[in-house]
């Protein structure tokens, strides 16, 4: 879903209430996906060739524990704040400040919603998608969720290139 930025009246803004179809915007690679409809609200206001997005996205999201790939859903309800504008446009290099780390940037006097969508549903996932900080994942030999039950595997893995050196530990004590 897109945004001309020429058709954001100044006076009076622009309001968006928006419900994707199921599965939309897709969040793309890994095995991330949405479970549900996305529903997204947005106040668009501009002044000249700069626009502020003021709204909120909801959605329901599932993964699989990254320690014992078990699934898990997660309900995402971010508000977002942002401010876009054309391009910088001089085509020379230049140090960005601390101001232009809050802005977006958008394109040919449109903004891509579904690029923001996405951006705010990873930005509300946490780093590491547990089911609990308990976790103890899966057994690296047999593959058991060891949250479940012990498997019987034993934790001692040797390595045989060290094995003659064994025998001389128990001649030196």
């Amino acid at each position: 879903m897109n945004i001309v930025v020429a058709q954001i009246s100044e006076d009076e803004g622009l309001n968006i209430h928006h419900l994707y179809p199921e599965g939309e915007p897709s969040l793309g690679g890994g095995a991330d996906h949405q479970v549900g409809q996305c529903e997204l609200t947005v106040r668009a206001t501009r002044s000249g060739d700069k626009v502020q997005l003021v709204g909120s996205v909801r959605v329901r999201v599932t993964f699989e524990c990254d320690r014992c790939l078990a699934p898990l859903a997660l309900p995402v309800n971010e508000s977002f704040d942002l401010v876009y504008v054309p391009p910088l446009g001089t085509g020379e290099e230049r140090e960005l400040g601390e101001h232009d780390l809050s802005l977006g940037f958008y394109q040919d006097g449109i903004i891509d919603l579904d690029d923001l969508v996405r951006e705010q549903i990873e930005l509300a996932l946490p780093m590491a998608r547990l089911c609990t900080e308990a976790c103890r994942g899966l057994c690296p030999t047999c593959g058991a969720n060891l949250n479940l039950n012990n498997c019987g595997c034993t934790d001692k893995v040797v390595d045989e290139r060290w094995a003659a050196l064994k025998g001389i530990k128990s001649k030196l004590n």
